[in-house]
């Protein structure tokens, strides 16, 4: 079994709070962390901003795309 499949297994048992406490955790990573690259992403904050947006669009149209 290889790591997709296990990490696809491992999503389908996860219930609502697990999802909810999941991404509040990743949350607090990002603000953790953006506070001790603060002047980094200040430099390069239009580098950051087309990633986003570009990551936004893909997202987006994946799920629009769904059935």
């Amino acid at each position: 079994m290889g790591m997709i499949e296990w990490g696809e297994k491992k999503i389908k048992n996860m219930t609502f709070w697990d999802m909810g406490l999941t991404k509040l955790v990743l949350i607090l990573f990002g603000i953790i962390t953006g506070a001790f690259i603060s002047d980094f992403v200040k430099q390069n904050i239009v580098i950051f901003l087309v990633l986003f947006l570009a990551g936004y669009l893909v997202v987006i149209l994946r799920v629009i795309a769904r059935k």
